[in-house]
């Protein structure tokens, strides 16, 4: 899949190379084996479930035995490399869903007890820090580091004007990030009001029962889905507004933050961790007020001013996360642990 979780390691592979690092990659594929980087030890686990992590854990293994490496990088907590230093990234603790239940707090628990055999958790925010001290995992074992943008890439090229305002809403296809929720407050609108309006909505469909059941819900809405895309870049340079009112507790929010890198002023649902990677500087309402979620949607629409305010704001906002910069913080600490 290619989503913000894809990208932190994405990028963070990419630049430790660049500063001249040996690096290997191990890396599940959940549809095509040609997604995943062509020197990389490639997993396959497609319909495997639960047992992905068990194939993971021991490709993770046998690599290391042939590479030996100083330290490892996890993107899963799930694996942990004995006898070397393994440092994991820690984005939420959604697990891919709302965070309720006795599940959720059952995946909390081996959280807890897994961070024993790591050497550091690096958590991708405050927020997500604050959450995995909450559950008991050492505070001294968690870093911050948040994460970059790739700002040569996400960058505006503004469309000529036209009668249409577009929104985006660019995120996994999942219940969690709330693409029912834009839909909804689409519907709520009269049809005059949304005479000159469409919505895009673009990502990687972690689940198909649910892209089926936006496709029926989209019906006679002037809405277009892309899902399963390389680039996300198109979509948000050919959008005036962003949507992102994800109904998950998130670590960073990527969907905000790209939109702002490109210039785009973003209409969200309230959340700690988005709040904290913007600045504040989106349009905020209540988790799962669609209401006023269309009403912020419609007067962004009738005043192009204040998007340009807003976009400007926001693109000078996340002008701090730099993969350079990111990448400087964990070489530092990746290096420390080296014996």
């Amino acid at each position: 899949m290619r989503s913000g979780t894809e990208t932190v390691f994405e990028n963070l592979v990419a630049q430790a190379r660049l500063a001249g690092h040996e690096v290997h990659l191990v890396c599940g594929f959940q549809h095509d084996r040609a997604g995943v980087p062509a020197e990389a030890t490639a997993v396959d686990v497609r319909g495997r479930g639960a047992s992905a992590w068990p194939r993971m854990a021991v490709a993770a293994l046998s690599a290391a035995r042939r590479v030996r490496p100083d330290v490892v990088l996890s993107n899963s907590i799930e694996v942990v490399v004995p006898g070397v230093p393994t440092v994991t990234i820690v984005h939420d603790l959604n697990f891919g869903g709302t965070a309720r239940g006795g599940g959720a707090a059952a995946r909390r628990t081996f959280y807890r007890v897994q961070s024993t055999a790591l050497a550091r958790l690096v958590a991708v925010s405050e927020v997500t820090r604050d959450a995995l001290v909450g559950i008991g995992v050492p505070a001294a074992k968690v870093v911050t580091i948040h994460n970059g943008v790739a700002q040569n890439h996400f960058r505006p090229d503004r469309r000529p004007p036209d009668d249409e305002v577009r929104f985006v809403h660019v995120s996994r296809i999942m219940g969690g990030k709330g693409q029912h929720c834009a839909l909804d407050a689409l519907a709520r609108m009269r049809p005059d009001q949304r005479k000159h309006l469409r919505l895009d909505i673009v990502g990687t469909v972690a689940d198909k029962l649910y892209a089926d059941q936006l496709r029926i819900q989209a019906w006679q809405l002037p809405v277009r889905f892309h899902f399963d895309v390389h680039d996300v870049l198109p979509w948000y340079q050919a959008a005036d507004i962003a949507v992102f009112p994800t109904r998950m507790l998130e670590g960073f929010g990527y969907g905000a933050i790209e939109a702002m890198a490109v210039g785009l002023p973003v209409v969200n649902f309230d959340d700690p961790a988005v709040k904290e990677a913007t600045g504040g500087h989106t349009v905020a309402v209540p988790r799962d007020d669609i209401v006023g979620l269309r009403d912020a949607m419609l007067r962004l629409s009738a005043d192009p001013a204040e998007r340009a305010r807003l976009g400007a704001e926001g693109r000078e906002w996340v002008s701090r996360y730099r993969w350079e910069t990111t990448w400087r913080a964990y070489e530092q600490l990746l290096g420390s642990l080296r014996s």
